[in-house]
């Protein structure tokens, strides 16, 4: 018994730190979180084609190919749940890994690219194509928490994620200096696309208490290349009619720097 007493003590003085971060992490269950925070834009390409009517059988085809510009600001939020399992081992080092699967709502806020494209033919000069979007995101991820031997309150993680993305652009403009005041999708501004969406994100998050975590993370976002139609030209004796214009946004990418709060059940 006293031996049984010892070893006890033993055990309690050397690995204390290392079974409360066990008993810590042994849990399973399911959580819910919010997120917000702030980035950039990659600069990405964009392309405008569509055909000025000279009468009733000869058109003139429009070919504007350019690129937007990088570094436009881009804000975020959204919303995700998930269930985390029991952890795995990595050996006999103390490290291990805790896997989750989430689904995420993220909504980046409107911004407007501007897209500077030269056109063919050449004389017609240049073509300033700016289109405000908004893009939602609905995302499905795995998401791996590294156990470490250092603390049983703070834990990095990583995470990669796959979806869709919804964008809808409204008021867009299609703007020539040589022909000031002129909307070139004038009869139809706006127009919507779908596409598919990933992401990296890579984090930390501490416990601040028994059920609530506190997050930051870095997150790449990529979207795939996406198509638009907008309305014709139509500015009766001001500019000769044209086709309805097709607009192909290259692949958007972001990088973001995101804090939220995750509570677990």
């Amino acid at each position: 018994m006293k031996s049984k007493s010892v070893l006890c003590l033993l055990v309690s003085a050397l690995g204390s730190g290392s079974c409360i971060a066990a008993d810590a992490q042994s849990d399973q269950g399911a959580y819910v979180g919010v997120f917000g925070g702030t980035g950039a834009a990659i600069a990405t390409s964009l392309q405008q084609k569509g055909a000025v009517h000279l009468n009733n059988v000869r058109s003139l085809p429009i070919h504007a190919n350019g690129s937007t510009g990088s570094s436009t600001r881009v804000s975020m939020g959204g919303v995700q749940a998930g269930y985390e399992w029991d952890r795995w081992n990595l050996g006999q080092a103390r490290w291990s890994l805790k896997p989750a699967v989430e689904l995420e709502g993220v909504f980046l806020g409107k911004y407007s690219p501007t897209g500077t494209m030269p056109v063919r033919p050449r004389a017609l000069g240049t073509q300033y194509v700016t289109i405000p979007m908004k893009t939602n995101l609905l995302l499905a991820n795995a998401v791996f928490t590294i156990q470490t031997p250092y603390s049983n309150k703070v834990f990095p993680y990583v995470g990669v994620g796959a979806g869709a993305a919804f964008v809808s652009i409204k008021g867009s403009d299609s703007a020539n200096p040589s022909e000031p005041g002129i909307n070139h999708f004038n009869s139809d501004p706006d127009a919507s696309s779908t596409a598919f969406a990933m992401q990296l994100k890579a984090g930390i998050k501490g416990q601040i208490h028994k059920n609530l975590y506190l997050f930051t993370e870095y997150r790449y976002v990529s979207i795939n290349a996406t198509n638009y139609v907008f309305g014709a030209t139509d500015y009766p004796g001001v500019h000769l009619p044209t086709a309805a214009w097709r607009v192909n946004l290259g692949r958007q990418q972001y990088n973001f720097v995101v804090a939220g709060l995750q509570y677990k059940f």
